[in-house]
């Protein structure tokens, strides 16, 4: 993939602005130069915030709360139900678009340039890897997305064109491969300080690269039009553990660990401290009590008023949501509300269950799709230091033909809870577990496919906004079927 680095029009505008000015006063240089501010960055003073940027929206926010855990089921709306009746203001898709491009990847951008004059190929690779995270995260939610264009406003290119959602997988599962390659964890010349996702643990990196191409080849596996051999893909990495190394336990869980610290807390912490916007949903909680899931009472809060877990249905009209009561229903389990509940970016549940789906599939390297089923599960209940009932476990052994599968994909989408874009997207791709719309809803009782792209995009790059809504074959709405979809 080529270099890249990205800013909205307005941005280098402004700087160009700034230039002019520069360049009309003789001694403005001197004038506003800052003598207590460093002169220049290095890779460790980019890191941390170019981590929680990103972290912040897909765990908090309404992109993490409302888009990710509303749409996909695991979260409820009880006040202000409007964005989970479907209306999501012009606000949500904006920001969620302006934050990962503007903040968290252009922070990856000056990381990787530092790294490359630098010579530190371990922070290279560190950079490559988030960045690929990010983007994967951009055209999960969107589409076609700028991705080889992007990230290049300060060198001139303000008018970036979008890639094929299939093609930007296909770049981000090379420059993982690449980045895993590059990283050299003997060398201690190269260990890399700022880092408050893995604490300079190079070789949980090179873990996170593999297990992250694992889960965006699933997006790939049933696409004849994809664009690399995804199986053989599949196979390089499960093949050869010792080069491409994958989550191996719960410890290796992919998460950011949250501080009680103002600034430093879960964004979900935060948003309790003013707000009680949110319920566990019914759909979630009557799948839980249906199969006697211990993990219900880590998920969710038993009423304050007593009585039995009561999750709220989707998209009640707010009159009917405030009917159910505040302190009737169950709200969203203190664990995922604490100030240092972590931030899980992947788990090693997930990857178990991407191994019983490849199984499944066919790929008879990543094992036998019972035992990976198996100890998903157990991997799950691990997560929040439960040890899984073997009862549960013989209860829902995994059955034979189309119904396993449906299976693996109902207990990854309740592993899942909390990382509800991961869930939504997964739905999507799916159409599993099978899910309803709300009865009020604003997108023709169609479960929102993507978030729409930023009206800036229209007005400061339309020709390539037209274009790729025109290869996408359709309009720039929430009804549009993205490439993986099912």
């Amino acid at each position: 993939m080529k270099k890249i680095i990205y800013s909205l029009r307005s941005k280098t505008l402004l700087a160009a602005s700034i230039l002019c000015l520069s360049a009309c006063t003789g001694d403005f240089d001197e004038v506003n130069t800052n003598n207590n501010s460093a002169a220049s960055g290095t890779a460790d003073l980019f890191l941390p915030h170019g981590i929680q940027s990103a972290v912040d929206l897909y765990w908090g926010g309404a992109i993490g709360q409302d888009v990710g855990d509303g749409f996909s089921q695991h979260w409820a709306r009880i006040q202000y139900t409007d964005i989970d009746q479907y209306t999501v203001s012009s606000d949500v898709y904006t920001t969620g678009w302006q934050t990962l491009y503007i903040e968290s990847l252009a922070d990856y951008q000056r990381i990787y340039k530092i790294s490359q004059e630098s010579g530190n190929q371990n922070y290279q690779a560190v950079a490559m890897i988030l960045r690929s995270w990010v983007f994967s995260l951009l055209a999960d939610i969107y589409g076609d997305i700028p991705y080889t264009d992007a990230l290049q406003g300060l060198e001139g290119n303000l008018l970036p064109k979008y890639d094929a959602q299939k093609n930007v997988y296909a770049g981000v599962i090379a420059e993982l491969k690449a980045a895993g390659e590059m990283i050299d964890a003997a060398n201690k010349d190269k260990a890399i300080t700022g880092d408050i996702l893995f604490n300079g643990d190079l070789t949980k990196w090179k873990k996170f690269a593999n297990s992250l191409s694992l889960r965006l080849l699933s997006r790939m596996i049933d696409k004849a039009d994809a664009p690399i051999d995804v199986k053989s893909e599949i196979t390089r990495i499960l093949s050869d553990p010792a080069k491409y190394p994958v989550l191996e336990s719960v410890a290796d869980n992919v998460q950011l660990n949250y501080l009680d610290a103002t600034n430093n807390n879960n964004p979900i912490n935060q948003n309790r401290k003013t707000r009680d916007d949110h319920r566990v949903s019914a759909t979630l909680v009557n799948k839980l009590l249906a199969l006697s899931d211990p993990r219900l009472a880590v998920y969710a809060n038993k009423p304050a008023d007593g009585g039995e877990f009561k999750g709220v249905p989707n998209g009640l009209s707010s009159s009917d949501a405030n009917a159910l009561g505040l302190s009737k229903t169950s709200k969203v389990g203190d664990y995922f509300v604490a100030a240092t509940a972590p931030g899980v970016i992947m788990t090693y549940a997930e990857l178990l269950f991407l191994k019983a789906e490849f199984a499944y599939k066919g790929l008879t390297v990543a094992g036998t799709a019972a035992k990976n089923y198996s100890d998903a599960i157990t991997a799950s209940f691990a997560q929040y230091k439960l040890t899984v009932p073997p009862a549960y476990l013989t209860t829902n052994a995994l059955k034979t033909g189309a119904e396993s599968y449906t299976q693996i994909m109902e207990q990854k989408w309740i592993a899942l809870y909390g990382q509800g874009l991961e869930a939504w997207t997964e739905y999507r791709r799916t159409g599993l577990p099978a899910l309803s719309p709300p009865v009020l809803n604003t997108n023709q009782n169609i479960i929102p496919t993507r978030l729409p792209y930023p009206s800036s995009e229209e007005s400061l790059n339309y020709e390539n906004f037209s274009s790729a809504l025109t290869n996408q074959g359709g309009k720039n709405d929430m009804k549009m079927k993205l490439w993986f979809a099912k």
